[in-house]
């Protein structure tokens, strides 16, 4: 009787072990960041989670929530069937913010982390803007009846997958992040997005949505939540 006590307490001390290995150790942070580059200003406010396993520490799967804006010049957006058409918008100037759900994965080396993320689905808003319907060459007809005229247009609302789909906004990023304390860390980035405005007409070939990709370096301090 004794000998079988012995063994589950054994066995039962084994699987505390064991456990205590496996549990799931979760992080979360805020980054305050600014990309910029010709002109385009791109501000984002983000906010992670990861989870990792105590015999997996430097591997991090994350997700969060991404508050962005889009703020350019002149700018020109084009349509997902330009190569049909050759047609597109022409702004004076581009303004949209968001808030998207996205999904990361990172590695920690030390103080170091080096990652990347991107949205997965989103909202966009903005103030509605007029854009010039042009064409680069000649045409015989005028499908939509819209050509060399002002057409009205905003921010695309719902989007999904910017990184795959076209014709949607959200951003993706990838970085190396640097704790210089317990407290604060900076973090070097690249931001790869697109920005997309929907018209309130359908326009030559019934399109409707016009977009532009962007890629731009940006700064971020960073300040853990918990860890």
């Amino acid at each position: 009787m004794k000998i079988n006590r012995f063994l589950f307490a054994i066995g039962f001390f084994c699987s505390l072990q064991v456990s205590a290995q496996t549990t799931a150790r979760v992080t979360s942070g805020v980054d305050l960041g600014l990309g910029y580059q010709d002109k385009v200003w791109v501000p984002a406010v983000t906010y992670h989670q990861e989870l990792s396993l105590t015999n997996f520490s430097w591997l991090r799967f994350g997700w969060g929530v991404r508050t962005w804006g889009y703020y350019a010049g002149k700018t020109d957006l084009m349509p997902e069937k330009t190569s049909i058409s050759n047609d597109y918008l022409k702004y004076g100037k581009i303004t949209s913010n968001g808030l998207s759900i996205l999904a990361g994965l990172n590695f920690r080396f030390g103080d170091f982390d080096i990652g990347g993320n991107t949205d997965l689905i989103g909202l966009a808003f903005g103030a509605k803007r007029n854009g010039l319907y042009t064409k680069d060459y000649a045409f015989e007809d005028d499908e939509a009846g819209y050509y060399n005229t002002l057409v009205r247009s905003a921010p695309s609302f719902f989007n999904m997958l910017p990184v795959a789909l076209q014709n949607q906004n959200g951003q993706s990023e990838l970085y190396l992040r640097y704790w210089i304390s317990t407290t604060i860390g900076v973090k070097v980035g690249y931001v790869m997005g697109r920005t997309t405005y929907t018209t309130s007409e359908k326009l030559d070939n019934g399109q409707n949505r016009f977009s532009k990709s962007y890629a731009v370096p940006s700064v971020s301090i960073s300040f853990p939540l918990y860890n």
